[in-house]
């Protein structure tokens, strides 16, 4: 990952990340939910196919499958500014490369995956496996968790001498 290690690609990488959030949270999940947008969140931590079937009850389908490109984008932009900026401050501080931007691509693939099966949830939700329901809430939750770890890291990282 040193080759993340770059200033620039953090910065670049931030904008990216700024930009897409404020897309993703305030333009594009509420013309899916026709509410605020945390209906798209709480999909994510369903685990339960009955339950995600009354979320989307509400949703304009047709919004999430055209505006869903934004998370895929919004995710590989997050996953890259963590990654980049762990490997850059890990650089900068002299230490050895940890494992933790590998934690923060591995977010954005959990991400894209469970994007990828929420696509295929919304297209015929009665016939969705509940198994891979639960495996999409499964991998929602782990994308979620990476955040806390990847954040403890940056401070971390901030915080070294």
């Amino acid at each position: 990952m040193k080759f993340l290690a770059h200033k620039k690609t953090v910065v670049i990488s931030m904008l990216l990340t700024l930009i897409l959030f404020i897309v993703v949270m305030f333009i594009v999940n509420p013309m899916i939910d026709g509410k605020e947008g945390f209906d798209v969140i709480a999909l994510q931590l369903s685990f339960s196919k009955e339950v995600g079937e009354k979320i989307i009850a509400s949703w304009d389908v047709a919004a999430f499958y055209r505006w869903i490109v934004f998370d895929y984008l919004y995710a590989f932009a997050y996953g890259l500014f963590f990654a980049s900026l762990i490997a850059w401050l890990e650089k900068e501080k002299n230490m050895v490369h940890s494992i933790f931007s590998y934690i923060a691509v591995a977010a954005t693939l959990f991400d894209w995956t469970e994007n990828t099966l929420e696509l295929w949830f919304l297209h015929d939700p009665v016939g969705f496996p509940s198994v891979l329901f639960f495996v999409h809430s499964c991998l929602a939750a782990l994308k979620w968790l990476a955040l806390p770890v990847v954040l403890g890291r940056i401070v971390q990282l901030y915080r070294h001498k």
